[in-house]
């Protein structure tokens, strides 16, 4: 909820961040904050399916959470907190992760994983240089350094949403008797779009825009061009799939957005236009993932219970709104989208209760059926 300090708690009555401009909180707790807690969650919740090992608990994981806290409470104390102290405070989450996460890669061999692991170091480092140019009186610097974190971020939900969705949405078609209309993944598809977002990465860090916003419509008409094979109207009936595509599909809609606000700098906000990506693509993505740990019945299968299904109606509610905002009533509808968007998250928060109370179950988050984490976890059925 820290990232709705600005502009959501200022409204209510809150002191404004101690940012200079105050953009520059919402965008660090986004990327950062937010999405970095998500991308430890995942990378957490999938790694004993990588290595086989049981899941991360105890010690580490008290440590982790403590520091994702510190780094919040301490970037909160800007500019009184010193800029060493922060950046200390920032990197410690991500070093932490990395350390926890490459040990147990190596330890089995999964060296192909490592990646991830360069992933979070990349955040960590762009996470330090933010802190220093916002405290250097740079804010521009830190857009940029947020718009780059944005694309390697890009870069993960694509990895991983164009392996697991069709995964669990093939599992749930076999389930549900329709192997005829089973949907297609491509491996080069894949492969060209990390390697299209790659370049647009270094190209927006070289500050060739056009190049970078040329590139990110060939990945949006490459993601179009999948998602079209992933029978989506066929899922709409079962909302955590129905979650993992809709959610999904902003991706590539966002990025067409904010190619269009690069190409035509007064048709619209770039900066609005990325919502479409963060609340619609990354939130959404992270809700329905995170959300199938709570959707286990006791016959084994996984259903969406009243609370994930209003929560992820609120999201794109909250997604709509918010890029409605340029359009029509401005920054009142930039309230009612942070409303909107905090309220899906106290909602999801009670639908994921049962995860809480009930027998730990942790969902298979590639899409395969993983026998040695059955033994460790409990399996579950995919869809």
């Amino acid at each position: 909820m820290t990232v709705a300090w600005w502009p959501l708690g200022v409204w209510f009555g809150l002191p404004s961040p101690a940012f200079e401009p105050v953009i520059l909180w919402h965008v660090h707790e986004l990327v950062f904050g937010f999405a970095g807690a998500a991308v430890g969650g995942y990378i957490l919740t999938a790694l004993p399916s990588w290595t086989g090992n049981p899941p991360v608990r105890g010690n580490a994981l008290k440590l982790l959470l403590a520091s994702w806290l510190s780094a919040r409470f301490g970037t909160a104390l800007v500019p009184e907190a010193p800029l060493a102290l922060l950046v200390v405070l920032n990197s410690t989450y991500f070093l932490l992760m990395a350390g926890i996460v490459s040990a147990q890669l190596l330890r089995t061999r999964a060296l192909i994983k490592l990646v991830f692991v360069l992933a979070v170091i990349a955040l960590g480092i762009a996470e330090a240089l933010f802190l220093v140019s916002a405290m250097a009186r740079a804010p521009w610097t830190s857009v940029a350094v947020g718009q780059a974190s944005v694309i390697g971020l890009i870069m993960l939900i694509v990895g991983v949403g164009m392996r697991s969705i069709p995964a669990f949405t093939n599992n749930w078609l076999v389930q549900d008797s329709r192997q005829s209309r089973l949907c297609q993944s491509s491996t080069r598809a894949l492969v060209l779009t990390q390697l299209l977002l790659a370049t647009s990465l270094v190209a927006r860090l070289m500050s060739q825009n056009d190049v970078a916003t040329a590139v990110m419509i060939c990945v949006a008409l490459i993601l179009l061009w999948e998602v079209r094979k992933w029978q989506t109207p066929a899922v709409l009936p079962n909302p955590l799939l129905a979650a993992l595509h809709i959610s999904f599909l902003w991706v590539p809609i966002g990025l067409v957005a904010v190619a269009i606000s690069d190409l035509v700098p007064g048709l619209y906000p770039t900066a609005d236009a990325l919502h479409a990506i963060t609340i619609g693509g990354m939130s959404g993505l992270i809700m329905a993932i995170s959300g199938r740990a709570a959707a286990h019945t006791g016959r084994g299968e996984m259903k969406a219970n009243s609370g994930l299904v209003i929560a992820f109606l609120l999201v794109w509610m909250a997604t709509c709104t918010r890029l409605a905002a340029p359009i029509f009533f401005g920054a009142s509808l930039v309230i009612l989208a942070a409303s909107i968007w905090c309220a899906a998250w106290v909602v999801f928060a009670v639908g994921f209760l049962p995860a809480l109370t009930n027998p730990l179950r942790r969902p298979v988050l590639s899409g395969r059926r993983n026998e040695a984490l059955a033994k460790i976890s409990g399996g579950e059925r995919t869809g």
